[in-house]
């Protein structure tokens, strides 16, 4: 075959030359060229496929400035994500592959019997990652959590037992971690470390959400979405993309459903920032009332001085609960392991006591060690659902 004239003139010719010298040049052959461009598809489907990208930060309970040594965890906040954040990937409940991703061939049949405890109607442990149809409203976002037929709740479905029943005098400790789903590594590590017992707090604004929802829920945690609201100085202070405001109006309630439809089988959602918006009674009410019909608890995060939510939560008949303490405010060991204790003295003292903290390394190892020694401490770890406030009970 005559070879084309431009290819062997015009392309083969460097830059200046009115003609090729006459050295002999290496010229690559089709066949290495072809290799060369499939090698470099096939590596950037598994970077793709392996979520580097979703590493690019993590949401935190309280603003703080993040140490630089951590940007291998990618801890920057949420306002600092805006550009980097791909939010283009809200699940729905047919989303298979995402949830086959983690679990053998075979591991999970599809169910033939009623896939309920008949006891209290919570999703049993081998089917705990999978949504139950009947609580779930497909909407312009994805899927949202509703009440089921029999008024069951997605709070009561999705919820994990406590290791005792009722109040035997038991000291019960409740740890919430959140900032989940953005840093992958921090994300794995929580699932893989810390104990069942210990409730996973989604930010809605990582990749592959739904694959770490099925992660989570087949390790045995209780899930909480964390829910973006107004701070004080916004918008020059952020909590990121959909935030919930005070001028929100309707579009309050459009964000709202943007976020819960970011993952399914949890069990309520815990406020991330709002030191103004938890303040106000009047923005708080069509939110928490939404909440409420859907049969979610809410959790505040504790750090908002004179925040309203109880009062409000009271007022919309919404499970309600606030957080004692955050334990890693202040991230070094001594710091975090004295707010450990504190949080177990208060709970031998009250009964219970809630500590929220965010996933970063040292977090997560300090957690795990006080998790694993829980009951020679004389306390038991416990799911959020456990100790609500539940007018609706």
């Amino acid at each position: 075959m005559a070879s084309d004239p431009l290819v062997t003139s015009d392309l083969t010719r460097p830059l200046g030359l009115s003609k090729p010298s006459g050295k002999r040049r290496y010229r690559p052959s089709v066949s290495l060229v072809g290799a060369v461009v499939a090698l470099a598809v096939a590596l950037g489907a598994y970077v793709f496929r392996h979520d580097i990208g979703a590493a690019v930060g993590l949401l935190a309970p309280a603003p703080q400035v993040v140490s630089r040594d951590l940007a291998e965890e990618a801890t920057a906040p949420a306002i600092a994500m805006r550009e980097t954040i791909d939010v283009s990937d809200a699940p729905t409940v047919e989303e298979g592959p995402a949830l086959q991703e983690l679990q053998p061939s075979g591991d999970i049949a599809e169910p033939t019997v009623e896939p309920r405890d008949q006891a209290e109607g919570r999703r049993p442990a081998a089917l705990a990652h999978l949504p139950d149809p009947d609580l779930i409203e497909q909407s312009s976002h994805g899927p949202l959590p509703v009440r089921g037929p029999d008024g069951l709740r997605p709070m009561d479905a999705y919820s994990r037992p406590p290791q005792t029943e009722g109040n035997f005098g038991v000291a019960r400790v409740v740890l919430v971690v959140g900032g989940l789903g953005i840093s992958q590594t921090s994300t794995e590590r929580a699932i893989r470390t810390l104990p069942p017992s210990v409730t996973l707090a989604f930010a809605p604004y990582g990749n592959s959400l739904t694959r770490w929802m099925a992660a989570a829920r087949k390790a045995g945690h209780e899930l909480l979405v964390q829910l973006p609201m107004e701070p004080f100085g916004y918008p020059e202070s952020n909590a990121g993309p959909r935030t919930l405001t005070i001028e929100g109006g309707r579009k309050n309630t459009t964000n709202l459903h943007w976020t819960l439809a970011r993952i399914t089988n949890y069990v309520g959602v815990m406020n991330f920032l709002g030191g103004r918006m938890l303040g106000d009674t009047e923005s708080l009410k069509p939110i928490f009332e939404d909440l409420a019909a859907r049969g979610l608890l809410f959790l505040d995060d504790g750090t908002v001085r004179n925040s309203k939510s109880a009062a409000a939560a009271g007022s919309a008949v919404l499970p309600h609960a606030t957080a004692d303490m955050v334990i890693d405010t202040v991230r070094t060991r001594a710091a975090i392991a004295k707010r450990l204790e504190e949080l177990e003295a208060q709970a031998k003292r009250t009964g219970v006591a809630i500590g929220a903290a965010t996933a970063f390394p040292l977090t997560l190892d300090l957690v795990a060690e006080f998790a694993a020694r829980a009951e020679e401490r004389g306390i038991e770890i416990t799911p959020i659902s456990a100790i609500v406030d539940d007018p609706q009970g």
